[in-house]
């Protein structure tokens, strides 16, 4: 069961973003929220790790990029998240780091 009231506030803060006109950093950064927040914030009963990181690659799967790192790595990342030690702006610099444009 997920709480409406977080996912709403998600949302919000996503649609709220002001884009630097950087696409890939913009990218990062709104995956980034999609992932710490959903951890952060125990949007579902359960599996707020594993939602988070596989809503974080599916919102970079639908905007054409792809992240070049392994799921052992991604799960490492969740807990860093999870325990706060890694903050927002240390998630966006991670992950920038590792996306691509997927070539068509």
């Amino acid at each position: 069961m997920a709480d409406k009231g977080k996912l709403h506030f998600i949302i919000s803060r996503v649609e709220s973003k002001r884009f630097t006109g950087n696409r890939k950093k913009d990218v990062a950064s709104i995956a980034s929220i999609y992932w710490c927040e959903i951890i952060r914030n125990h949007v579902f009963t359960d599996g707020n790790k594993r939602t988070a990181t596989e809503t974080m690659k599916l919102f970079l799967k639908m905007n054409g990029v792809e992240i070049e790192a392994p799921y052992n790595g991604l799960i490492y990342i969740s807990l860093k998240i999870a325990n706060g030690d890694m903050k927002y702006p240390e998630v966006v610099s991670w992950l920038h780091g590792r996306i691509r444009e997927v070539k068509k």
